[in-house]
């Protein structure tokens, strides 16, 4: 599932992520911080739009912008 690694983090990050890892039956704490990301990217685009919107991968050819 996650692509992110954690290399450094503070211990109170660790503890609060060993929280939601274990409520929320996740199996390393990159999953937790993935899981942490995604709710606060959905709750911003709520406020910002009033509505729910799905969070998916694009799947396709990368391209830079120029």
């Amino acid at each position: 599932m996650p692509d992110i690694e954690l290399p450094f983090t503070h211990p109170e990050l660790v503890d609060a992520l060993e929280v939601i890892m274990n409520r929320e039956g996740f199996d390393t704490l990159e999953q937790a911080a993935e899981f942490v990301l995604a709710q606060s990217v959905r709750e911003g685009i709520k406020r910002i739009t009033g509505k729910g919107r799905a969070l998916y991968a694009i799947k396709g050819k990368k391209t830079t912008c120029v």
